[in-house]
């Protein structure tokens, strides 16, 4: 058999690989698009003769080598899968890009340069697989007057700038030569955004790059269109643009001032938070709000008023880059929309990086606990927060000075570890700027006074001691699994005690010196960021954020300290550098928007044991819905990428809130198709993990549980003699002994709560999915290994499970039990015969190999009901348990507890098989009630906590 692998086979797999990208099937690129092996062997001959392959391809080998490429596609396929990426396109052909090689390119040196920014090789390979997979589906040439149009989906403060950039710089290098970045609404940032591009990109090389900046029709000399020289081959053109009416109208009679030069423009639009500003508003249909209107007519090749004109560009392509695309997807998805209809591509941060997951966990997945850096702000705390605000009382209440104390001490410790760069504190609690004034006066008066009265040392000691003990080293390691650097230990206190009396040895703003440059001290800089304190104070201060330049000859060689006061500048665009204790509690009730609040969100090296975040109860109840939302949203676009899907056919299912009233999705005015949502149960994996503690209703469900599989007769043992099995059980069966108005499932139970929906869908799709009866299995511990804690069920006896609770997560108001999560992996292989497939597949974990280790078994359409009985006594294993002290209370706090409940409970699992086609879909959603979303009004302050 031939080694395929040989550097003589390269030309051969080369082709295959382009036939697939072009949109060849299979089966097309093993005949070579002929009719028989006698066509195929013709035209191999033909190749060989003529494309110089090698002499000894035979048609068997030739159809050997396909197959190893089909394969090795699908092993990357399933890769995708595994990571957080994905990526859904169009059957369009792919244009033929490949990843520039040579030294002098845009891309190469861009790829220098994100070294010596200190990207790591990972995210360097991911960031180049991405661009490669985005630009091949861009536009060279338009010649059905197009454009293109797609959407990459990042992650809140995951570095999105530099992925933009590297498309940039890899397009430039295959002649797409203007580009504009539409970016927010706010000119500072712009001009960052502008400079940042300008800086990342201009390297002595092949390209040339221009800044061109306020475009319009009176540009000046060198920056009219008329001026620009498309045609060379060395020169390439961009623009950050605000989303702001006039600048659009500006830039769109810019680029048509002169129609000879607009049709020599390759155009990419990179529409930056793309779900901010852009999207259309309007309350009537026929109409479009202004802004969007505007883009559209950018992208479509209209003017400012929306008429054709008599030129096109060579090519036009818009990409919307967002990290909450919610808005984008529910808003229309009409043909002249920037709906993504060409394709949708999410972007997998490293695993440096600090997500909504690991924060906040996700249940049902190994990071259900998240990270133990969450603190609890209570009702009392609140209540003087509205008394702060109103200047009643110039006090802060013990929480918040707890999160001062803990800034303190994290300070001093990564100055002490030799950290550099900002460190900061952020104080979110209003978006009004009196309430600004009053929390930043109390916090700086708080500060002399503890420096006066010399009680400081004291004070950081407890928190600094309590905080260590509960968030060691070896918690985040083990919270933390995939993370990839060493991770430095908190030193002893006595050895950042002479740092903490640094820092609040000077407290002020941030001083200019007699050059009016900014002078930055050893102290704390205590900043107020919003719009009233732009400029320079009367005492030659800047009162706004503002951090050093790190290019500046005088920047500061001690960290500076940020105390960083404020409100609606600082839920998008703007990054709090080196951010290890955040107050956070204005929480706006729209998702896109408060997920976009997440500055605790991104990359900590160097400091990763010292983030915390006080937030409400409440508060964090939101961020964990969303972390669930995002994780699930990403899951269906992988889903559906596997199943071949063209995203101008697939809606992306957004999971709805428990209530309108608690949280929208995004703003009312933002979800205009929201109605035509579709509800696929394929592919679900979903397993209990909220239940309620009430003792009637935990009997009631071990009643009905016990009374099902008695009507099932006697299982037989699994392959591992863990469980007991049913085999080919009617989903009739399992609907009325379960499933309707049987089992008792807890409010906040996501699919489990759509059972209904979920049967209607299954009996009407389950024969053209081809699916077969299921299987049930009663799983749990072998018996001799349960300490005699066991559970009787027909055909033999199971040991019950150990599942802890969640103290975070669990809620005494709705009487809820979480355990984060119910399922362990290899039970989803408990039903696979003894010798159906290899033993290795048995050890994979993930998602996309127990799908493939079950079809391999002949499981691949046979849904699979998964039952447990959990041991009401279940204590947490000593590795899930600290004892640190509350501050207010001086109870111990855990992130694991007992269960502690009066009855066992019993928990199910349930998995679907995906399938390739969506023509069975049923339109089963639940319509979201315009009247609840409409009756809030998203300018509460206190009244959100």
């Amino acid at each position: 058999m031939s080694d395929f692998n040989l550097p003589k086979y390269d030309r051969v797999r080369s082709w295959i690989r382009t036939a697939s990208e072009h949109g060849w099937t299979w089966e097309a690129i093993a005949y070579m698009n002929q009719n028989d092996m006698d066509g195929l062997r013709q035209e191999l001959h033909g190749r060989i003769i003529r494309d110089f392959w090698p002499m000894e391809l035979s048609a068997e080998g030739w159809l050997q080598l396909v197959h190893s490429e089909e394969e090795a596609q699908k092993s990357k396929l399933e890769l995708a899968f595994r990571n957080d990426s994905a990526f859904l396109t169009d059957k369009s052909a792919h244009n033929g890009v490949s990843v520039p090689n040579d030294p002098n390119s845009s891309w190469v040196l861009y790829k220098k340069h994100l070294k010596t920014s200190g990207f790591n090789e990972d995210s360097i390979n991911e960031i180049e697989t991405a661009t490669l997979e985005i630009l091949g589906r861009l536009a060279k040439e338009m010649p059905d007057g197009k454009p293109v149009k797609g959407m990459v989906v990042g992650h809140v403060q995951s570095g999105k700038t530099a992925n933009m950039a590297a498309l940039m710089a890899m397009a430039a290098d295959w002649g797409w030569n203007m580009f504009i970045v539409l970016s927010g609404t706010i000119e500072n940032l712009r001009k960052q955004t502008q400079n940042r591009l300008f800086n990342d990109l201009h390297r002595e090389g092949n390209i040339q790059w221009t800044g061109l900046e306020h475009l319009s029709i009176h540009s000046s000399l060198g920056q009219r269109v008329q001026d620009l020289n498309f045609l060379d081959i060395h020169k390439r053109y961009f623009s950050v643009c605000l989303k702001n009416p006039k600048r659009l109208e500006h830039l769109i009679k810019w680029m048509q001032a002169d129609l000879n030069k607009l049709r020599q423009m390759k155009v990419i639009v990179i529409d930056d938070e793309s779900d901010q500003g852009g999207i259309n508003t309007a309350k009537k249909e026929a109409d479009r709000s202004r802004i969007n209107k505007l883009i559209v007519n950018l992208v479509e090749g209209k003017n400012p008023k929306g008429n054709d004109i008599s030129a096109r560009p060579m090519a036009m392509n818009y990409i919307g880059y967002t990290a909450t695309p919610y808005a984008n997807f529910l808003n229309e998805s009409l043909p002249e929309s920037l709906y993504p209809r060409n394709f949708i591509r999410t972007l997998q941060p490293s695993n440096e990086y600090f997500g909504p997951k690991q924060i906040f966990g996700v249940e049902g997945t190994e990071e259900c606990d998240g990270l133990d850096i969450l603190r609890t702000v209570v009702e009392s705390d609140l209540e003087q927060m509205k008394q702060l605000h109103k200047s009643e009382i110039n006090e802060l209440p013990d929480v918040l000075i707890e999160s001062l104390i803990w800034f303190l001490c994290a300070a001093s410790a990564m100055r002490l570890n030799g950290y550099t760069k900002p460190i900061s504190m952020l104080v979110h609690t209003s978006q009004l700027q009196q309430h600004h004034q009053s929390v930043a006066e109390a916090i700086g008066e708080w500060l002399e006074n503890a420096r006066t009265e010399g009680k400081i040392l004291s004070a950081c000691e407890e928190v600094w001691e309590r905080e260590t003990s509960q968030f060691s080293s070896q918690a985040f390691v083990t919270q933390f699994k995939s993370y990839p650097l060493p991770v430095k230990d908190y030193p002893v206190f006595s050895e950042i005690k002479s740092g903490i009396m640094q820092l609040v040895s000077e407290i002020s703003h941030i001083p200019m010196n007699e050059d009016n440059h900014l002078d930055y001290h050893e102290g704390i800089h205590l900043c107020i960021d919003n719009c009233s304190n732009n400029g320079v104070n009367d005492e030659n201060m800047v009162v706004r954020l503002a951090y050093p330049d790190p290019a500046s000859p005088n920047r500061p060689k001690t960290a500076p300290a940020f105390i960083v006061v404020g409100g609606s500048t600082l839920s998008r665009g703007l990054t709090i550098e080196g951010l290890v204790s955040t107050f956070f509690l204005r929480a706006s009730i729209q998702a896109d928007s408060l997920m976009q609040m997440g500055r605790w969100f991104g990359y900590r090296r160097g400091y990763e044991l010292y983030p915390r975040i006080w937030m409400t109860k409440s508060t964090q109840e939101k961020f964990r819905f969303l972390a669930q939302l995002e994780h699930e949203l990403r899951d269906d676009l992988k889903r559906y990428m596997v199943a071949g899907e063209d995203p101008s056919q697939y809606g992306p299912r957004i999971k709805n809130t428990p209530k309108a009233t608690w949280l929208r999705i995004t703003a009312a005015n933002k979800m205009k198709n929201v109605t035509a949502a579709e509800m696929d149960f394929s592919g679900t994996n979903v397993q209990t993990v909220v239940f309620s503690e009430e003792k009637e209703i935990l009997e009631h469900n071990i009643k009905v549980t016990e009374k099902f599989l008695q009507s099932l007769g006697e299982g037989t043992p699994s392959r591992t003699k863990e469980s007991i099995i049913w085999r080919k059980v009617p989903f009739e069966r399992i609907k009325d002994g379960l499933f309707i108005n049987q089992y008792k499932f807890h409010s906040r139970a996501s699919v489990f709560n759509q059972m209904e929906a979920f049967c209607e869908w299954y009996e009407k799709s389950a024969e053209e999915a081809g699916y077969q009866e299921w299987n049930v299995l009663a799983a749990g511990v072998k018996s001799g290994n349960a300490n005699g804690l066991l559970w009787e069920v027909p055909g033999g006896t199971v040991g019950k499970v150990n599942r802890t609770r969640l103290g975070s997560h669990s809620n005494s108001l709705d009487k809820s039990v979480s355990i984060g999560v119910l399922r362990a992996p290899k039970d989803l292989y408990e039903d696979i015969p003894e010798g159906a497939i290899d033993p290795s597949e048995l050890m994979q974990a993930n998602n996309e190999s127990i799908r493939k280790a079950r079809a391999d078994a002949g499981l691949g359409t046979t849904p699979l009901l998964i039952l447990y009985r959990i041991n009401k006594d279940s204590k947490p294993s000593d590795s899930k348990t600290t004892t640190p002290k509350e501050p207010a209370t001086g109870k111990v706090r855990l992130p694991r507890v007992p269960l502690g409940v009066e009855e066992d409970v019993i928990g199910m699992s349930i998995w679907v098989p995906g399938v390739k086609s969506k023509t069975f879909v049923k339109t089963l959603t639940v319509k979201i009630s315009r009247e609840d979303i409409d009756a809030e009004d998203e300018a509460g302050d206190m009244n959100d906590y």
